[in-house]
């Protein structure tokens, strides 16, 4: 027993000699893991059920997926992105629509317009990349909300600018070399995006033969991505996630809900919004009046300031003003001197099952071939903090609802009794 125990010592000598020995220190394997996640707006939790999407597939294979992601109320790109990068409901990170009047600030946010996109005072909570910088790490966001702003006076070590026109295939390429570059300048966490999935879901709808055929494409890049990752000495060390922000549903172009035929519009001081929800600023003195005339309207849920049902955890910052207005699923809210083209939408209920994106994710954090029950997407935000291994900002989320799919935890869990 003594001799195989000092013949096992002097091989791993050997082998740890060698190692260090080694030219390429990229070789030598740390515990250090990396993460990356892929946003694909407006990627519904059923596409893949429609069409071939086999990189997405290899994924839920050697790693989990859920059953679907629920997005935060409403259901839009700027709030939910902000959502999962913070763990914090819109109505306590304050992005609660693409665009809106902030009477404190004095000054309107808008997705449009970069220049307020980029101001961190439109910004609560703590996002990711910032409690990652407060440990001592690095992170990169190739498009991500909030990420171009100075979030408490931080950005991320990496970030971009937006533009819808940088190339699809270039986005990969970047990424993939930021996970190549030498390890004190590596990031540790990668967040990137692409949104043709939600530009074309809005304009031939849901299932379309044209939207899939973007879905495929975008399955192709991440099989591109996932072919650049395997190159790399220290693939095993890396986490890919890949989630949406929303889903889509078709709408009722034959039923519009034209506000302006069916209230008295010298009530409204301001309205933030529009399509499947509305946030109104009424005149002065006349909210009641304009409350119940909302409340007269078929196919609409109205409420107070305050009298959000609790399941959507909104409705009470400043931001969203006097009454919100929601509408059925499938239906819009809109202006008689408008034309309506589009076919998809979304910012409906968010649990309206085609409001519900994907999460998909595999790496050496994660268990395989294991479906996820359905999770509300704030849980990304304590995910992402338990992968890099640092403490989490106070959130409203909880971890729990993917503990079945992750490995670590299982293992430590194992390790216990």
């Amino acid at each position: 027993m003594k001799r195989n125990l000092l013949i096992l010592t002097t091989c791993m000598s050997i082998i740890l000699l060698q190692a260090c020995g080694s030219s390429n220190e990229e070789v030598i394997q740390t515990s250090r893991q990396y993460t990356v996640i892929l946003s694909l707006d407006g990627f519904r939790w059923d596409y893949a059920d429609h069409t071939p999407t086999p990189h997405l597939d290899y994924i839920a294979r050697k790693g989990v997926k859920a059953e679907s992601l629920i997005p935060v109320f409403p259901s839009g790109t700027f709030a939910n992105h902000y959502s999962m990068a913070t763990g914090l409901h819109p109505d306590n990170h304050g992005i609660v629509a693409n665009r809106f009047s902030c009477p404190i600030l004095q000054r309107d946010y808008n997705k449009g317009d970069r220049s307020t996109v980029r101001e961190g005072m439109f910004y609560s909570g703590e996002p990711i990349w910032v409690t990652a910088n407060k440990h001592g790490l690095r992170t990169a966001a190739f498009y991500w909300v909030g990420s171009e702003a100075d979030v408490m006076g931080i950005r991320p070590d990496i970030w971009k600018k937006y533009s819808n026109d940088f190339p699809y295939g270039d986005r990969v390429d970047s990424v993939a070399h930021w996970l190549s570059l030498p390890e004190p300048d590596r990031p540790d966490l990668i967040m990137w995006y692409y949104h043709q999935i939600d530009s074309d879901g809005h304009r031939y709808g849901p299932l379309a033969d044209s939207l899939l055929m973007t879905v495929r494409m975008k399955d192709s890049l991440i099989g591109v991505f996932l072919n650049k990752i395997d190159d790399l000495p220290y693939r095993d060390q890396i986490n890919f996630i890949v989630v949406s922000d929303h889903g889509m549903t078709e709408i009722n172009r034959d039923e519009i809900i034209y506000l302006d035929l069916l209230v008295d519009t010298s009530l409204i001081e301001l309205i933030d919004g529009g399509g499947a929800i509305m946030n109104i600023k009424a005149r002065k003195g006349k909210k009641e009046e304009l409350y119940h005339s909302l409340k007269a309207i078929d196919k609409l849920s109205v409420w107070k300031s305050g009298e959000v049902p609790e399941r959507f955890h909104y409705g009470t910052h400043p931001r969203t003003h006097d009454i919100v207005v929601l509408a059925d699923l499938g239906y819009l809210i809109g202006w008689s001197s408008r034309n309506y083209t589009f076919i998809g939408a979304h910012n409906y209920d968010n649990f309206e099952p085609d409001m519900h994106g994907i999460f998909y994710a595999m790496g050496p954090a994660f268990e395989r071939g294991v479906v996820l029950e359905s999770f509300q997407n704030i849980s990304i935000y304590p995910l992402l903090s338990y992968l890099l291994g640092i403490e989490p900002a106070r959130n409203d989320a909880e971890l729990y609802p993917l503990e079945a799919g992750l490995l670590l935890k299982n293992n430590k869990k194992t390790d216990n009794e």
